[in-house]
């Protein structure tokens, strides 16, 4: 392979952007107007019960792999269902923390994969403590997300 300095520059120039990219994605965005971080302490148990959801979530998507990984295919719907409701109860508790006018919208569609999630670990609770968490966290998560209709 024979490289001239152009191609070294463009290749030394992609990674300067990406990297500054991310820099910048990681930087908070500080807003001209009110705080958009500051969480309305209506929300705290809006917050809290999202991110437990999640947390379980997370734990028990990790036992549905490793029950698939073992070739038991029974895990499967679980795991779909837990994939489906972990991006709802993460943006929820991120909508609720900078009290987004969206929130009320979003948090009625987590209820709803809050629900299914907590139908499909309920067929695993009584085998799997990962899925008896996560249905109880589901459930819990539901009923706060209810609270906003």
């Amino acid at each position: 392979m024979n490289l001239n300095r152009r191609d070294v520059m463009a290749a030394v120039g992609g990674v300067a952007a990406v990297g500054a990219i991310s820099a910048m994605a990681a930087e908070p965005v500080k807003a001209a107007a009110a705080p958009a971080a500051t969480a309305s302490p209506n929300f705290k148990a809006l917050i809290d019960s999202a991110e437990k959801c999640a947390a379980t979530g997370r734990d028990c998507l990790a036992e549905c792999i490793r029950t698939l990984s073992k070739g038991d295919t029974m895990m499967a719907d679980c795991a779909n269902t837990v994939r489906a409701m972990l991006p709802l109860c993460d943006a929820v508790a991120a909508l609720a923390r900078m009290n987004s006018p969206h929130l009320k919208a979003v948090a009625a569609i987590c209820a709803k994969a809050c629900r299914e999630c907590e139908t499909s670990c309920q067929k695993h609770a009584g085998h799997h403590a990962e899925c008896k968490a996560c249905q109880e966290s589901c459930k819990a998560c539901a009923a706060e997300c209810d609270k906003l209709a």
